[in-house]
């Protein structure tokens, strides 16, 4: 299942708790109205989902959706965050899920639903496992569990922001693991490009440098990247343009410097990529947050 594009989510806490369970506590066979982060500070937890068995030790998510009959067991003592959310919802407010909660059969729980995916533009798909590791997560889950107990004055916008954070080093601790080793097929090219970006690189030259058929580079340059070569390379010049201008650069300069033949092909360049000319972007209140 596809959850979309990071930079159109807008996710929505509708629990949060930092509790205890002894050995055998169980949860499940179950189904749940939205979505579920099980995290295991101490002990040892133990998920289910259709033919699977995940043992989630300290340090590692729990992770499934409302797609995913599953039974959660406590196997030794156990100190865990437990956090139902949604990716995206209309209004940050919390709606607790108990009251979707589904008990299921055994012949339900082994009917197991597809792996989730979220777009993260410029870097390609990443596939989010039943179970997960991130490192230093825990102060963002407290912060969530005391912000959804206490219910401070704008705490559902508050809880919309720390979930966004976690969310966020959950998909990058991702990229940078797993898709990060897939990843390493192209990442001569990549670096190419990002290396040289004013070279006005052809597919045939890169996939050469992988060693791969321009054809099959390309789709596997795609799957990875979520664009493909030509794109990425307009992206990266773009990228590398933002921040040149940034630094109070020429804009004549940086256009020579990144292979475009004429200023006035750079702007149109540039303003077909983010909206704007590169004196308006230069000239934005808030150009900072693009550095």
């Amino acid at each position: 299942m596809h959850e979309g594009s990071v930079n159109d989510m807008l996710p929505v806490v509708n629990f949060a708790s930092r509790d205890a369970a002894d050995a055998g506590n169980y949860w499940g066979p179950r189904v749940i109205p939205d979505y579920q982060l099980f995290y295991v500070a101490s002990g040892e937890a133990r998920l289910t989902v259709g033919e699977e068995e995940h043992r989630i030790d300290p340090g590692q998510f729990a992770y499934f959706g409302y797609d995913h009959p599953h039974r959660l067991q406590v196997v030794r003592p156990t100190e865990y965050f437990s956090i139902h959310f949604l990716w995206n919802g209309p209004s940050s407010t919390p709606v607790h899920p108990a009251y979707g909660i589904r008990e299921v059969d055994e012949a339900m729980l082994r009917r197991a639903g597809g792996l989730h995916r979220v777009e993260c533009p410029g870097f390609g798909s990443v596939e989010l496992p039943h179970r997960l590791s991130a490192v230093g997560v825990e102060p963002i889950l407290t912060r969530i569990v005391k912000e959804y107990r206490q219910e401070q004055p704008g705490y559902p916008a508050m809880l919309r922001a720390h979930m966004t954070e976690l969310l966020m080093e959950l998909l990058r601790s991702r990229m940078e693991g797993g898709a990060a080793s897939r990843r390493g097929r192209i990442d001569v090219a990549l670096r190419a490009m990002r290396e040289q970006p004013a070279k006005p690189w052809t597919v045939a030259e890169l996939a050469s440098l992988c060693g791969y058929h321009p054809s099959y580079f390309t789709l596997l340059f795609s799957r990875e990247m979520g664009r493909k070569p030509k794109h990425f390379l307009i992206h990266e010049r773009i990228k590398q343009a933002k921040q040149a201008l940034l630094r109070g650069e020429a804009i004549d300069s940086i256009a020579e410097r990144l292979g475009y033949g004429s200023i006035h092909y750079f702007s149109n360049n540039f303003k077909k990529e983010t909206g704007l000319s590169p004196s308006e972007f230069r000239q934005r209140p808030d150009r900072g947050s693009d550095g």
